[in-house]
């Protein structure tokens, strides 16, 4: 067999070269042509939807407060809800909290008396205990909405992501007792339709320097999460 002249080599490299950029402009214009079609009214509803048919996820809880440009955390937790049952551990007002509420009944661990209190409570869903970090979903909760706006795409953990932007009139009495001006973005996973970040900035009523901002991030939707209550004989 005749070896291949290096002239020849040269043009099938070329011609491969040609080919391979050809397909990646390809896929490029293919991406373009459907994040351009992306609708953010439609998107985010879509993913709204979704989360809520959610039945396990993992989640990153930052609230925070403002005042005259001075920060203070209201709250930093990490959790994880499975169907009704919800456990988060982190800080709250700058106080460890490791909290389970499960079938009606929470369980708290007082660090400083370092023993488990189990206290019963009369319902069922965690988010009419006024706790959102038990429910951070309750945070995004919306009579109306009048406009979506598009503000482009983000990488969210390794998922490019629709950014969006709303200012909706929101359906949480805690929020709507205390605060004004609600303005959202959403970070959405527009391939799979769900919300992968979501934040919320508002004003307090009554002292407008003081501004509120809460942002949550969720993991391993609808993966296979097992929240048991802790064993309160047991020290922590």
């Amino acid at each position: 067999m005749r070896p291949i002249n290096k002239a020849r080599w040269i043009i099938v490299i070329t011609l491969a070269a040609i080919v391979v950029a050809g397909l990646l402009s390809a896929d490029k214009i293919h991406d373009y042509y459907i994040k351009s079609k992306l609708e953010p009214q439609v998107e985010l509803d879509r993913a709204y939807k979704n989360m809520a048919a959610v039945t396990s996820y993992k989640y990153s809880l930052l609230s925070t407060f403002t005042v005259e440009e001075r920060k203070e955390v209201i709250s930093e937790v990490q959790g994880e809800k499975q169907d009704g049952n919800t456990h988060i551990k982190g800080e709250m007002v700058n106080t460890p909290v490791d909290i389970y509420y499960i079938d009606r009944t929470i369980y708290n661990y007082d660090s400083f008396a370092n023993k488990w209190l189990v206290i019963p409570s009369n319902t069922s869903n965690s988010e009419e205990l006024l706790i959102s970090e038990l429910n951070p979903l309750s945070n995004f909760r919306f009579k109306q909405v009048s406009t979506v706006e598009k503000l482009g795409f983000e990488v969210i953990d390794g998922t490019e992501c629709l950014l969006v932007k709303c200012e909706p009139s929101v359906e949480n009495q805690l929020l709507e007792t205390m605060w004004k001006d609600f303005e959202y973005n959403f970070w959405i996973d527009f391939h799979k339709g769900l919300i992968k970040q979501a934040q919320l900035k508002a004003t307090n009523k009554k002292m407008t320097d003081t501004k509120l901002n809460v942002r949550v991030k969720f993991f391993d939707l609808n993966k296979k999460i097992k929240i048991q209550a802790p064993d309160t004989t047991v020290k922590n």
